[in-house]
């Protein structure tokens, strides 16, 4: 297979290429190269374009040289020339269509009448946007107005409804819960009622007076803590650690002291109707005036059992 050779041309000190040899005999035919200029294929040997004859022009199979040399006459190279320059250079080809053919395929296919068709489609989209933008500017007051006229009946609505359409039985909402109460410290006269205080260490705290009822202090250690009459009716004391705690006076009417630990606890006067007590630890206990179980009081001098 035979390779093509390619040439760069330089005219003065600008060098432009590689080409090959058609396309500089197509573009010097075309007056895109000179026949002064130079050509060369490794760019150290250069000869002008017009020495070379690999590269010179062919018009109809025949190499053409400069016009009106003795190769051929003037008027035969002119001609020939200016055929070649219609065939192959696409800006000044032939234009075929015929300036008498009216018809619609004859229009369409003509620029021109594209063009004219495309500029007038174009106008009339902008003309259709003004008269929108106007249509729109002319009718926005009403548009406001109506709105308007909508945010006025939704506020009579909200204030028809405020105050006519009141529940019959408003329920009261308790915004703090049940157990708000529950985080207080610890102190006299506390109010923990209904509290969770499950396992909580509470040994030799002062909760003389406090409010316990139905307090849970299952598991709770209130070793030697003060319990002077507290009200811990209901309350759950089991597996309570009360050992030496003090309890005089209080009340714990139905609380459930089920293997509560009251060794050496000081129960006098204290109010024990309906609690719970089996499996509880009452060691040394104080009992003197104490209300028992089955309400009867216990003699002066109880200690571990109620006499």
């Amino acid at each position: 297979m035979k390779l093509q050779t390619l040439w760069y041309i330089r005219r003065g000190t600008e060098i432009s290429g590689p080409f090959p040899s058609k396309l500089i005999s197509r573009d010097w035919l075309l007056g895109r190269f000179q026949a002064t200029d130079e050509a060369s294929s490794d760019q150290v040997f250069w000869a002008p374009l017009d020495a070379i004859p690999e590269l010179r022009p062919k018009i109809g199979g025949i190499k053409y040289r400069v016009v009106g040399s003795a190769d051929a006459p003037l008027d035969w190279v002119s001609e020939r020339r200016a055929a070649a320059l219609r065939w192959m250079d696409e800006r000044h080809k032939r234009d075929r269509r015929s300036p008498h053919d009216t018809s619609l395929a004859a229009q369409n296919r003509r620029g021109t009448e594209r063009r004219v068709q495309a500029e007038n489609l174009e106008w009339t989209r902008l003309r259709q946007l003004h008269a929108d933008l106007e249509d729109s500017f002319k009718h926005r007051p009403d548009r406001f107005i109506g709105i308007g006229i909508l945010l006025l009946i939704l506020l009579g609505l909200a204030v028809y409804a405020t105050f006519k359409l009141k529940p019959v039985n408003p329920i009261k909402v308790d915004l703090h819960g049940p157990n708000v109460a529950c985080s207080k410290p610890v102190g006299a006269k506390v109010d923990w009622r209904g509290c969770d205080k499950n396992g909580a260490w509470l040994k030799g705290a002062n909760l003389a007076s406090a409010i316990l009822t139905g307090t849970h202090f299952n598991a709770a250690n209130l070793d030697q803590s003060n319990l002077s009459y507290a009200n811990l009716s209901s309350s759950d004391l089991s597996f309570a650690n009360l050992s030496q705690a003090k309890l005089v006076g209080a009340n714990l009417v139905t609380a459930n002291l089920l293997y509560a630990d009251l060794s050496n606890a000081d129960l006098r006067y204290a109010d024990l109707q309906g609690a719970q007590l089996s499996g509880a630890t009452l060691l040394g206990a104080r009992l003197d005036e104490a209300t028992w179980t089955d309400g009867h009081v216990c003699a002066a001098i109880s200690v571990g059992e109620c006499k």
